[in-house]
């Protein structure tokens, strides 16, 4: 597999990238529904965390594609894990009344 990975990073880094865009344009219109009860920076995370870590996901992986070893790529992966990290919590949150 990481042969495979190797030889065909740039194909695979701009398919990525193009997939996390178009799964970035779906959540930008799905939102949870406990969207409708939140406020203030509550709501913001759950109506655009989702779409953000999308986005991210899908600029580290053009970056990869565009250059296997930049360091941008990796740093905006970890950018989206902890996006992602914060929506959950924050989506958890809000379903379970937890304050």
């Amino acid at each position: 597999m990481k042969a495979y990975l190797e030889k065909h990073y740039r194909v695979l880094g701009y398919l990525g990238a193009l997939v996390a865009l178009i799964i970035a344009a779906i959540y930008i219109k799905v939102v949870p529904e406990e969207t409708v009860v939140a406020s203030g920076i509550q709501e913001m995370i759950l109506r655009y965390g989702h779409t953000l870590c999308w986005i991210l996901l899908s600029q580290a992986s053009l970056l990869w594609a565009i250059n296997k070893t930049n360091k941008w790529s990796k740093f905006l992966a970890y950018t989206a894990l902890a996006t992602y990290i914060i929506f959950t919590v924050t989506l958890l949150t809000s379903k379970f009344n937890i304050s």
